[in-house]
């Protein structure tokens, strides 16, 4: 660890961060076991709305972790990097309301608070295509009319592939018990999100 040592990490944050990881793996596995055959479109929007859930319980994750290791750590940095559209759409499915009317904070004037909003006649945020069965999971298209770096509305698309997000928060998780080091042999006998994030 960069920023702190093991002996500083509050591992009460650790913890929580962990039981939020298992909310998104159980979350992942209701979405996958979502099945209504008579009726596609009710499976298809169950399986979105449990989706925003999973980005919700990943947002969690994260902000354990950075507040336990500091937004600096590698473990923290690591995810960043790799998955750097997770925080975005969870900010804009956490202020959804906002984003509808054209004022969320990627839609206002050079990106500030109170930055001149947009007029829209259309929602500012939809989701526009779910798909399944793939080997990222069930996959939701999201596109949102942001402000580009000129300051005019342009569209802006984010993916949510429920197995991929699934897996990449266990092994945040994992890695955030490892950097706490509580990792034992006790953990990963008990903890199947740790002994193998992947496998899911």
């Amino acid at each position: 660890m960069t920023t702190q040592s093991i002996q500083n990490v509050n591992q009460d944050l650790v913890r929580w961060a962990h039981m939020w990881a298992t909310a998104a793996s159980q979350t992942y596995e209701t979405i996958e076991s979502i099945s209504i055959p008579e009726s596609p479109a009710t499976e298809i929007g169950r399986r979105d709305a449990m989706t925003m859930v999973l980005v919700d319980a990943v947002r969690n994750v994260i902000k354990g972790a950075e507040l336990a290791l500091g937004q600096e750590s590698e473990v923290v940095q690591r995810f960043s990097e790799e998955h750097p559209d997770l925080k975005n759409l969870r900010d804009r499915f956490e202020h959804y309301e906002d984003y509808v009317r054209g004022a969320g904070i990627a839609q206002r004037e050079g990106r500030k608070r109170n930055g001149k909003p947009l007029e829209l006649d259309t929602a500012g945020i939809d989701i526009s295509a779910s798909s399944g069965g793939g080997r990222e999971g069930h996959l939701v298209s999201i596109v949102v009319i942001e402000r580009d770096s000129n300051n005019q509305p342009t569209e802006v698309t984010y993916e949510a592939p429920s197995r991929t997000i699934a897996a990449a928060i266990r092994r945040l998780a994992r890695d955030l018990v490892d950097a706490a080091g509580m990792l034992d042999e006790r953990h990963l006998d008990r903890c199947e999100i740790c002994a193998n994030p992947l496998s899911i």
